[in-house]
């Protein structure tokens, strides 16, 4: 895949058919992401003013096992999608369709149960009195609630390995308004917390049952039948679905047992006031699982079919693309961090400024295609994405035990950003070598010109937040959105050139 001599121009590009599916799909996906985690943030926010900090705390540390815990079917999700994907004939898929659906069903049971399972330990060692008994309970009802979300998630993976990344999405969107109206209900209605932990992780039941209304009223050939879901087919999903796995855990490893790490060393209070710190670099992990919906299944059809060209043009121009999501989100996080916390949870979280700052900053790297691990499962590398992820929980879970206790709620976040730091190159080389891209063209096209205007976007925020000191939401949201908008209005006039204009424009008249 090495054509490293080879002249690049913008005649590389895809057509204009592949550029649409690819940016539709891709914006359409983050917007589903998007509403999905300002759902979650508007309950946690409704909570945090309704919740004692130690039950907000208790809330965060068994709620969020329902997406620590998907690591199982997030690992077989992506496979799946890639086997599906690569199957050029549509019985084939069909058939895989099956092998899939046998494999989620099995995925949820287990994942139910770890959920269960883990929120009795939490109860149990971390939490005492009614705190511990309505994690019990809202554990087993939240693992219950996922084991039948997972299930029922294939009909979702199905359409995206069909690459109707749209109405996939769209569906997604419509299972996070049907949630928000549901935990809204239970809160003003004054429901036991223990309900509120179990109902917080009905999305991927929601979601599923939509998506296959969608599959029957659309005809598409994906019916549960014995005859597909044989052990070479089950076997084409699972190899790839182990590193994944790897990879996965190693998530899991180092983002859930942050609170767990910093719980047993202070207090559920602690947790409570690293629960927006948290929430918000969920945002940017989140933006970042949804580039792998449309590039998973794309890259992997680059690759079967050897369309060296494509897939590299997909590195450079992705890599350009999402830098210039990511970079501004993560800019306006660290200039903004205190007042952001404030005005959205309250004064009293006002102290996990410095740990945002830190949990977030790595993300100005990562926001880049070439180094997602959507892309490297799609060309075939989760092998190699799975080793280097393994040094980075490990260094992760050594650096967490050993600051936490010296720092406090800055001991976690310096633990996740030091590892993924240091682990930057390794990825990098390993997009580049998969794609044969130069690094030269990689940083001309790609770095220069979403950094430069980082930088410029840094310096306006911090002098603007040292000028007037904002203390309001709607001074906050101004500043914070107003520079996100310039930042993308400034990209848009002086990095896209004409055909990249209009490419949006018509993405924004569609939608």
């Amino acid at each position: 895949m090495h054509a490293a001599g080879v002249a690049r121009s913008d005649d590389d590009a895809p057509g204009p058919g592949e550029a649409r599916l690819l940016a539709s799909g891709a914006l359409v996906q983050q917007i589903a992401q998007a509403a999905g985690l300002l759902v979650l943030l508007a309950i946690v926010t409704i909570l945090a003013r309704r919740l004692s900090v130690a039950q907000l705390g208790a809330y965060g540390l068994v709620a969020s096992l329902a997406g620590y815990l998907l690591v199982l079917r997030n690992s077989v999700a992506a496979s799946a999608v890639r086997a599906m994907a690569s199957a050029t004939v549509t019985e084939e898929r069909a058939r895989m369709f099956s092998a899939a659906a046998a494999l989620y069903a099995a995925v949820g049971l287990a994942t139910g149960l770890l959920i269960a399972l883990a929120a009795l330990a939490i109860a149990a060692f971390l939490l005492d009195g009614g705190l511990a008994a309505d994690a019990r309970a809202g554990g087993i009802g939240l693992g219950a609630l996922t084991a039948a979300g997972i299930a029922a998630s294939v009909h979702l993976d199905a359409l995206r390995a069909e690459r109707l990344f749209v109405r996939a999405a769209s569906l997604e969107i419509v299972a996070v308004a049907l949630q928000l109206a549901a935990m809204l209900t239970l809160i003003f209605a004054g429901a036991d917390l223990s309900v509120l932990i179990a109902a917080s992780g009905a999305i991927p039941l929601l979601s599923g049952l939509l998506c296959g209304i969608a599959v029957r009223r659309a005809g598409l050939p994906f019916r549960l039948g014995a005859e597909g879901a044989t052990r070479t087919r089950v076997m084409a999903i699972v190899p790839t679905a182990g590193w994944l796995l790897v990879v996965e855990l190693c998530n899991l490893a180092m983002y859930a047992s942050s609170r767990v790490i910093l719980g047993a060393y202070r207090s559920p209070a602690s947790v409570g006031q690293f629960e927006g710190p948290v929430r918000a670099h969920n945002l940017l992990y989140a933006l970042g699982g949804a580039l792998a919906v449309p590039v998973v299944p794309t890259a992997s059809r680059y690759v079967a079919t050897h369309d060296e060209r494509r897939l590299r043009e997909l590195v450079v121009r992705g890599t350009r693309y999402t830098l210039a999501l990511f970079v501004p989100l993560c800019v306006t996080l660290m200039a903004l961090a205190e007042p952001i916390l404030e005005v959205w949870l309250g004064a009293r979280y006002g102290d996990g400024a410095a740990a945002l700052t830190i949990l977030v900053s790595y993300w100005l790297l990562y926001g880049g295609l070439i180094v997602t691990p959507g892309f490297l499962v799609g060309a075939g590398a989760a092998r190699y994405l799975g080793r280097i992820m393994v040094v980075v929980a490990a260094l992760n879970l050594i650096l967490a035990l050993a600051l936490t206790p010296a720092v406090g709620l800055e001991g976690p976040a310096l633990a996740t950003a030091i590892p993924f730091a240091l682990a930057f190159p390794a990825m990098l080389t390993l997009g580049l070598r998969i794609s044969g891209t130069r690094l030269g063209e990689l940083a001309r096209r790609a770095w220069l010109p979403v950094y430069s205007l980082g930088g410029a976007l840094a310096a306006v925020l911090v002098g603007l937040r040292l000028a007037f000191e904002p203390d309001s939401l709607p001074a906050v949201l101004a500043m914070a959105a107003g520079g996100v908008l310039a930042y993308w209005l400034a990209f848009y006039a002086l990095v896209l050139d004409a055909r990249e204009r209009a490419l949006v424009r018509g993405l924004l008249s569609r939608a």
